[in-house]
């Protein structure tokens, strides 16, 4: 056994020593070297391999264990492409096809084990009649009087805004960066004094609406306002509303509570999957969110022998400008396949199919798909009308907060199909 580790570890380190010597030895644009590099962190993978070049032949990285360094994009268009596979009861399997200009970076954790819970219990009072949104992170209830939330340890801002009338919020309670790391009873008093560790505030109401519906789908939207401070978020209105005429109110805070590295994160998911994200420093008076157009022009096929392949045809959309696109085939057994597309890769091109990793060294049979059991597909095209980035828009996919300003906005089409 060790001895077949060793080899399939001296394989990989003559693998990317091969992609290092087309490179010039190493180093980046700013590292030395002669030709670009693209930076890879793929953390707790089970298999990466890289492709230099759309048609270029694919390397095996890692046989386990995942890669970080530099590999070498020499294509003269900039072209390259990543796979790797996380663990899990079912493999997750992610390509992502990028220029080297558009996407220069590419950082990604596989999820590990879900982490244990702890329980954050506790009363809130100074209600004056009202009602209250609690949450600790991106958990949060409603309540008239006592509370009780799930979530792993860790720091987490607690955020609770009071509602009078179940419907306009006057008061919020916030304790920035509190550490919960076991079950905890944590109180909260609207009537409390604004302090230095926890602040309580009044706050003036805004008026969010969502515009661009479709009730012929009977679509309903889901709107979430969270306060964004570095790599924690903590919501601060959350709502469903079922037309265009129920506005979701949320609490606009006052300037001087704010840091400067504070943003507030707006999103909108509907049944339909469409959306918006947009980041801002400040909250205005009254917003409307209108929806992107629905994304109907791709016809979503499959192959029917060999290994299984998706393609998509005709990436026609009515908004611009198109950052990239987001292919994705879950099968019933639990396995998901995910295709993140960047604008400059896709180019003029109008159809896309997937590519064939289970030639490549390494790659084990279970994580492929098989014949005969369906797949939910979807092709999702991402639209920033504001500039973001593919970089921008790949980092916030991943988990990672976005810049003041960040918009975007996305639309799916999705079929069923069985290989």
């Amino acid at each position: 056994m060790v001895q077949k580790r060793l080899l399939a570890q001296a394989s990989a380190a003559v693998a990317i020593a091969v992609l290092m010597s087309a490179c010039g030895g190493g180093g980046g644009t700013g590292g030395g070297g002669t030709n670009p590099l693209v930076s890879v962190a793929v953390q707790g993978a089970l298999w990466v391999a890289y492709q230099d070049g759309a048609n270029g032949s694919w390397t095996t990285l890692s046989p386990s264990g995942g890669f970080s360094g530099s590999v070498p994009s020499t294509a003269p268009d900039g072209r390259y492409s990543l796979a790797f596979v996380c663990g899990g009861t079912k493999p997750n399997v992610y390509v992502v096809h990028a220029t080297r200009q558009e996407l220069p970076s590419v950082n990604f954790t596989c999820g590990g084990a879900t982490p244990a819970t702890i329980t954050v219990s506790g009363t809130v009072s100074g209600l004056n009649g009202g009602n209250a949104l609690v949450s600790i992170g991106e958990t949060s209830t409603t309540t008239a009087g006592t509370y009780s939330l799930q979530t792993p340890p860790g720091f987490y801002d607690v955020i609770a805004v009071r509602y009078a009338g179940g419907t306009t919020p006057n008061r919020v309670w916030l304790q920035r960066n509190r550490q919960f790391s076991n079950d905890t009873t944590y109180n909260i008093d609207f009537s409390q004094d604004d302090g230095t560790l926890v602040r309580v505030f009044d706050v003036s109401s805004g008026a969010l609406t969502v515009s661009g519906l479709d009730p012929l789908a009977n679509e309903t939207a889901t709107v979430r306002i969270l306060l964004q401070s570095g790599d924690r978020a903590s919501i601060v209105g959350i709502g469903s509303p079922l037309n265009e005429l129920t506005p979701i109110a949320y609490p606009r805070f006052p300037s001087e509570v704010l840091s400067a590295a504070e943003l507030f994160r707006v999103v909108v998911d509907t049944t339909e999957q469409r959306g918006v994200v947009q980041f801002a420093a400040t909250l205005p008076s009254s917003l409307t969110i209108t929806l992107p157009p629905p994304y109907t022009a791709p016809t979503l096929i499959v192959n029917s022998s060999g290994a299984i392949q998706f393609t998509a045809q005709d990436f026609s959309y009515g908004e611009t400008a198109v950052v990239g696109y987001l292919l994705s085939a879950s099968a019933d057994s639990g396995a998901r396949y995910e295709y993140f597309i960047t604008a400059g890769w896709l180019g003029n091109a109008n159809a896309y199919t997937t590519p064939v990793l289970e030639t490549l060294a390494g790659w084990n049979s279970a994580w492929s798909l098989q014949r005969g059991e369906s797949a939910n597909v979807a092709l999702r095209v991402y639209v920033s009308p504001n500039g973001a980035t593919p970089q921008a828009v790949w980092n916030y996919l991943r988990g990672n907060p976005a810049p003041s300003g960040f918009i975007l906005r996305y639309a799916t089409r999705r079929q069923t199909l069985t290989p």
